[in-house]
């Protein structure tokens, strides 16, 4: 595995959200905040976690035992943006799909309202220190959070 294939997983998930979102949405052009990249087996989360380490810092180690967050050097381009925060997650059987990119909506309240209501498309995750909704994409799960993760390093809330 190399970047090259690092680059076009992320592209894969990224554009696999957009079209989950533009499928269940009206919601335009929205920035992704961070990618978690859901490794199949142990091996690929090896070979995964040892490309990335050297591409940037191990952050948010309270959510270690799940897998490595890394804030990279060089964001990867991407059709929702760059790309600065990716997480290469432990394997799970409870996770088939490939990948979970979260993004950031500018009136979280808003959308909250507006999207949580639909049939069944929706589902809120409240946790200690936030909360995201949740949408189930074809081959990912794609997460608008309260309190992007990106913002803690870059200033801009969500």
């Amino acid at each position: 595995m190399n970047k090259q294939d690092l680059e076009n997983i992320v592209r894969y998930l990224v554009k696999q959200a957009i079209e989950a979102i533009e499928n269940n949405t009206d919601e335009k052009n929205l920035p992704v905040d961070y990618v978690a990249i859901f490794s199949k087996d142990e091996q690929e989360f090896n070979n995964l976690e040892l490309l990335v380490r050297p591409l940037g810092r191990e952050i948010d180690k309270k959510t270690a035992k799940t897998g490595f967050t890394f804030l990279l050097n060089d964001p990867l381009k991407t059709p929702a943006g760059l790309v600065k925060l990716i997480k290469i997650r432990k394997p799970d059987p409870t996770r088939p799909q490939r990948g979970a990119p979260d993004f950031r909506v500018k009136k979280y309240d808003d959308f909250k309202s507006k999207y949580l209501q639909k049939s069944g498309d929706f589902t809120l995750m409240v946790r200690k220190d936030f909360e995201m909704i949740e949408l189930k994409g074809v081959d990912v799960l794609v997460y608008f959070p309260n309190k992007p993760l990106g913002s803690k390093y870059d200033g801009k809330s969500g």
